[in-house]
C-alpha cells in the first residue's frame, strides 16, 4: 500500500523530484553545508578592523569550505599560494561577502607584484682627466700670478660638489592604532615579514608604522594601494 502511494507521489510532482536531483548533482556544496554554523561575519568584521590575526580564534571552529579557504589565505604567509586559495573560493564555493574579500585581495596582490622594480644595472667609468691637467708646466708657469691665481679659483669651484641640503621625509604609512599594546605588537610582527614595522605610542593609542618615509602625501599614497595589506597615511612620527 505505502509503495503505491509512493509512486502516485512521484508520478504527480515530477517536476520536484527533477529540481531535487539537479540540486544533489550540481550543488554539492549546498547540501553538505546545510546547518552548519556560519562566521562570514566574524570574517568581514575582522578584515574591514584589519584585525586579521583574530581569525586564529575561530579558525577551528569554521566547517565551511568557503570561509575555511578564505580564512587559510589571510593567515597565509605565502603570497602565491594565498592567490591560489582566494581562486578556489571563487570558482569552487562563491559567496557574495567573501567573493568581496578574495577578489581585493588577489587585486592587491597583483598590483604589489607589479611595482617591485629590478635595480638598475650601474655602469663605473672611469674619469676622463681635466683639459687642464693636460697643460705642461712650462705653459702654466709661463702665466701672469694674476691670471693663475683666477684659473686656480675657477678650479677649485669645479672641484668642489655643491652642497644639497638633505630631503625632509615627512610621511609614512600606519597599519593599525589599538589602546592595547599587545594587540599592536601581534600584528606588527604578522607585518615586519613582509615590511620593517615598529610600533610608537601616541597619547594613549598604539600605533603600528612602516619604517619606509615619504618625501610627500602623494607618494605615500601611491605607496598604500600597492600594499598587500591596508595601510592610510600619517604624518611621519
Amino acid at each position: 500500500m505505502l509503495a503505491e502511494k509512493t509512486k502516485s507521489i512521484l508520478r504527480k510532482s515530477p517536476a520536484t523530484l527533477c529540481v531535487a536531483l539537479s540540486v544533489a548533482l550540481f550543488f554539492p556544496p549546498v547540501l553538505h553545508s546545510a546547518g552548519e554554523p556560519s562566521y562570514v561575519e566574524e570574517i568581514r568584521r575582522y578584515v574591514a578592523e584589519d584585525k586579521v590575526y583574530l581569525l586564529e580564534n575561530i579558525r577551528q571552529k569554521v566547517t565551511l569550505p568557503a570561509e575555511k579557504l578564505v580564512i587559510d589565505a589571510l593567515l597565509s604567509e605565502d603570497g602565491p599560494q594565498a592567490v591560489t586559495l582566494y581562486q578556489r573560493q571563487l570558482t569552487q564555493y562563491p559567496d557574495p561577502v567573501l567573493d568581496q574579500i578574495s577578489t581585493s585581495r588577489i587585486a592587491a596582490y597583483s598590483l604589489a607584484k607589479k611595482s617591485v622594480m629590478p635595480l638598475p644595472k650601474v655602469t663605473i667609468s672611469e674619469p676622463s682627466p681635466k683639459p687642464n691637467a693636460l697643460r705642461p708646466i712650462q705653459e702654466s708657469a709661463k702665466q701672469p700670478v694674476a691670471l693663475r691665481k683666477e684659473q686656480m679659483k675657477k678650479e677649485m669651484a669645479i672641484a668642489t660638489p655643491k652642497q644639497t641640503p638633505p630631503t625632509i621625509k615627512a610621511f609614512t604609512l600606519q597599519c593599525g592604532s589599538f589602546k592595547s599594546r599587545e594587540n599592536a605588537e601581534i600584528l606588527a610582527k604578522r607585518i615586519s615579514r613582509h615590511m620593517p614595522v615598529t610600533v610608537i605610542r601616541q597619547g594613549e593609542f598604539f600605533k603600528v608604522i612602516l619604517q619606509t618615509h615619504y618625501v610627500s602625501k602623494e607618494e605615500a599614497t601611491a605607496a598604500a594601494k600597492t600594499m598587500p595589506f591596508d595601510t592610510v597615511v600619517a604624518q611621519d612620527l
